[in-house]
């Protein structure tokens, strides 16, 4: 009897402390006239714990809305809204801006009560492809690797010409060296074909 009690005094007390929540939509730049704005627009708390549609003159309301804190979002196809944050109390209704992943504790600019929000940016779902650049050409390792070679083709026959004869020679003693250490390095593969070599004898 007890329980039964203290669940309809909690129900008393939610139905007395429900407060009607309203608002509209007002035509701007973007939204030049709120015919455009489809028929299944909504406005939604908490992610859709309520949820009402957007009627044709742009107002919404919700009839009761109990005490505490809510996410006012609108839902639309075609347009981005600013959300709200929204404090109900006995007999108050509070709002200010806010966004989604914000701290809870966060918030903009207070909104005066009833709310009224704008659209400040159409949805748009795809990335526009972008045209040719001519800078991202030349970002590419590719070109740049191209553009060093072009370069050394021209500068390195003038760097040899006025490289002095004594300085030459000892040039190209040393690049003739350097391939000879080459040749005389074994290779990799021959590396690994001697185990292979080694335990084929011992097997026979």
């Amino acid at each position: 009897m007890l329980k039964l009690n203290i669940l309809l005094a909690s129900l008393f007390a939610t139905c007395c402390f429900a407060a009607r929540l309203e608002g509209s939509i007002e035509k701007n730049a973007l939204l030049q006239d709120l015919a455009d704005l489809e028929s299944t627009a909504s406005v939604q708390l908490n992610g859709g714990e309520y949820s009402t549609f957007v009627q044709k003159d742009g107002r919404f309301i919700f009839p009761e809305v109990p005490s505490g804190n809510y996410f006012l979002e609108i839902q639309s196809v075609n347009y981005i809204f600013p959300k709200l944050r929204v404090d109900v109390g006995d007999d108050s209704v509070k709002g200010a801006f806010s966004s989604l992943g914000s701290d809870w504790s966060t918030t903009g600019y207070d909104v005066t009560y009833p709310f009224v929000l704008k659209a400040k940016a159409p949805a748009e779902y795809f990335f526009k492809r972008e045209g040719f650049n001519v800078m991202n050409m030349f970002k590419n390792p590719m070109m740049i690797m191209m553009g060093v070679s072009a370069l050394m083709m021209f500068v390195m026959p003038k760097m040899m010409a006025n490289i002095r004869p004594e300085d030459m020679e000892d040039f190209n003693k040393a690049q003739a060296d350097a391939q000879k250490m080459m040749s005389d390095v074994p290779s990799f593969g021959k590396f690994l074909q001697a185990p292979a070599q080694s335990q084929n004898k011992r097997r026979k």
